[in-house]
């Protein structure tokens, strides 16, 4: 017979282990099929219990959410001092090919769906995870801008993702994600340099010069 002592320690090791069983039945689904499509029954039916145990261990649908993306982010967290984007586009890749999809974050960021907090969370996720360590990088080299240069590095991250996955396009697929992230690291040092020197841009500003874009060659000179 268990001691009372024994009897709560149980209890909690079943309570533990459904909310690790839900926790990764959400990460698979949503990650698989995006938010929207996905009902707390097939959650529940995936990890073998209730789906209205959802409510007990984590609030509601979109509380199981942004645990499960949080969840994904501890695999792959970004250092506060700068992102690496080499070494976070391969693993990236690497988890996207052992499970066949892109990921709960990635599909709630390219849903468009009726439920615009999810979205907002994912998005938030995002600039926290990556946009804002890359960024900080970025203005360590001297970029102009270096948020808007992180959030368009992370984009096409993004899109590497979920193109990769869908399987449209073979080239993309075969790819080894060593070159891929390559191809983003050299992204991220070329960054400062583009948009210093692109023509009629003010690096100052960010913001195309007068009488720039006129036709190639022109120059305030010109329009005089």
């Amino acid at each position: 017979m268990r001691s009372p002592k024994e009897q709560p320690r149980g209890r909690k090791r079943d309570a533990d282990a459904t909310r690790a069983a839900l926790l990764d039945a959400a990460r698979e689904l949503f990650g698989r099929r995006g938010y929207v499509a996905v009902t707390l029954r097939d959650i529940g039916e995936r990890a073998g219990v209730d789906g209205s145990l959802v409510a007990r261990y984590f609030g509601n649908k979109a509380a199981l959410y942004r645990s499960a993306v949080a969840e994904d982010g501890r695999e792959s967290a970004a250092s506060p001092e700068g992102l690496d984007p080499r070494t976070y586009t391969a693993d990236a890749l690497r988890r996207a090919d052992l499970r066949g999809t892109p990921g709960p974050l990635v599909q709630a960021l390219l849903s468009q769906s009726n439920a615009p907090e999810v979205r907002a969370s994912a998005a938030e996720e995002m600039r926290d995870r990556l946009v804002s360590p890359l960024a900080a990088r970025l203005a360590l080299r001297g970029a102009d801008d270096p948020v808007a240069g992180a959030e368009v590095l992370v984009a096409c991250l993004v899109g590497v993702i979920s193109l990769r996955t869908s399987g449209l396009f073979d080239g993309l697929s075969r790819v080894d994600p060593e070159v891929v992230g390559a191809v983003l690291e050299s992204a991220a040092r070329a960054w400062p340099a583009v948009t210093a020197h692109v023509p009629g841009t003010d690096v100052s500003t960010g913001t195309a010069a007068d009488g720039a874009g006129d036709g190639p060659g022109s120059s305030a000179d010109d329009a005089a």
